[in-house]
């Protein structure tokens, strides 16, 4: 587990459909652990990430320990994604059809993401 890095570069290929890591803090380095969500949900024991498919059937995708979330279930092009945390939600401003969401929220963010994929 590499948080933060690629998922479909780093080790994983096409093997899940969607997959990223969620973060404190918009600049944070590669494998450097995300939120921490199980055994006592120390930051948010609320919070997940949703991916809503082209058919508009949304997907709740856990956030594990490291700060990982994924699916290896197809989700229908392009969707959008949401991190929510509570009552509390931020979502892409658009729609991606790329399910690697850690090779676009990088450290310092790469084809338009800001960074990284953050709590609400």
């Amino acid at each position: 587990m590499e948080p933060g890095a690629s998922c479909g570069a780093s080790c994983h290929g096409a093997e899940f459909a969607v997959a990223g890591t969620v973060y404190p803090s918009a600049h944070e380095p590669d494998t450097c652990y995300g939120v921490n969500i199980p055994d006592g949900g120390v930051e948010a024991p609320d919070a997940g990430v949703v991916v809503t498919g082209a058919d508009g059937t949304p997907i709740w995708l856990s956030i594990d320990m490291g700060g990982n979330f994924l699916t290896t279930t197809s989700v229908p092009a392009p969707f959008t994604a949401k991190v929510v945390n509570g009552d509390r939600e931020r979502a892409m401003v658009g729609a991606t059809t790329v399910g690697d969401c850690n090779s676009c929220h990088t450290e310092y963010g790469a084809n338009g993401a800001p960074g990284r994929i953050m709590l609400p």
